[in-house]
């Protein structure tokens, strides 16, 4: 039994002892009281219910009673494989609300997996002004603003002095989440999106706002459509620190160009003239970025061309060898092998 289902069954036995007083007809499954104590489960400052969702009062400095906070535990398997929420919320702050932590790490780390509130945390505001420090540098967040944070790491952020703070939050984590974040921020503990189209900050205020929506109209967590809410939410972080968010980025366009050019000898060359790079810095660079060599990655296109051929088509190996830009039956045949392990023909005759 975990903690949240023997807190579950402690708040039930006070609840009932508390509104029956013990004076109940087992029989006749009546009260003989009169009338109902005026008591609910807010008494004990947590609702539980069966989806193990858990909603807290507040007693955060400078969150005013209007807001509400959800926490949910996900199970283990969907824990391990998605972006899961592990708390969300939507505060009305005056100016005295600050987050100060050293880390917002978990209480419990079972079976490697950390079992905490939420680790990294994506917010929007959605009304007033507010901060966040990146790096320690102090950032001012307006309307339509948001960010996503590292909290396994010293942060801090609030309300501005003289102002007050409306935003939608959601704390999550996930086993993938870490290097997204990274690819995310370069390096820092915090992405901030500011002066975003409208279309955009919508869609992140949306997605988010659905998962809170989600636990506060008891309508049932699913976080498969959790994971799509997040992974939509990490989107607009990664096009908003892309150093070119509206189009296409130069090295798209080369893995381009060698996927429709894929029966083509493709030197590496040719590609480092395409992208105006010497050949020495071109090698870096591309390794660099995509995260194979030239030679290798051609390789692994001009595979994956010839793999989709052997099983869709009906074509002569020595054809699919010069379709995908083998300059013989036999080159091809042996960078199959050592590829996939096992021979073209052998390959073809499995399926």
């Amino acid at each position: 039994m975990n903690f949240l289902d023997f807190f579950d069954l402690v708040v039930n036995f006070f609840f009932k002892v508390c509104c029956f007083g013990g004076n109940f007809d087992a029989e006749k499954n009546k009260r003989r009281c009169p009338a109902p104590v005026p008591l609910d489960r807010d008494f004990f400052h947590c609702i539980i219910n069966r989806e193990r969702i858990a909603k807290m009062k507040l007693h955060e400095r400078g969150v005013l009673p209007q807001s509400n906070i959800y926490f949910h535990t996900p199970k283990e398997h969907d824990r391990k494989i998605f972006l899961t929420p592990s708390s969300s919320g939507y505060y009305f702050c005056d100016e005295t609300y600050r987050v100060t932590r050293d880390n917002y790490d978990g209480y419990l780390i079972h079976n490697g997996i950390r079992s905490s509130y939420g680790s990294y945390l994506a917010l929007f505001v959605k009304n007033g002004k507010g901060y966040v420090y990146q790096n320690g540098r102090r950032i001012i967040l307006c309307e339509n603003d948001a960010f996503l944070l590292d909290c396994y790491h010293s942060h801090v952020y609030g309300t501005l002095a003289g102002s007050e703070l409306e935003m939608v939050w959601v704390h999550f984590d996930g086993t993938i989440v870490h290097d997204y974040f990274r690819t995310t921020t370069k390096n820092t503990n915090c992405s901030v999106l500011k002066s975003l189209p409208s279309a955009r900050s919508q869609i992140i205020y949306n997605n988010l706002y659905d998962i809170y929506e989600k636990f506060d109209k008891k309508k049932g967590v699913n976080d498969i459509i959790n994971n799509k809410h997040l992974v939509a939410v990490m989107t607009e972080f990664l096009l908003g620190n892309s150093p070119v968010p509206e189009q296409e980025a130069p090295w798209d366009d080369l893995l381009t160009y060698i996927s429709e050019n894929i029966q083509k000898p493709l030197k590496s060359e040719d590609l480092a003239e395409r992208m105006a790079l010497s050949p020495f810095h071109f090698i870096r660079q591309f390794k660099k970025e995509i995260g194979y060599t030239p030679h290798r990655y051609v390789l692994m296109a001009r595979i994956s061309t010839a793999n989709h051929l052997l099983r869709r088509s009906s074509l002569p190996i020595k054809e699919i060898a010069h379709a995908c830009g083998f300059s013989s039956e036999g080159s091809f045949c042996n960078a199959f092998k050592n590829l996939i392990g096992a021979w073209p023909a052998d390959y073809r005759g499995k399926i």
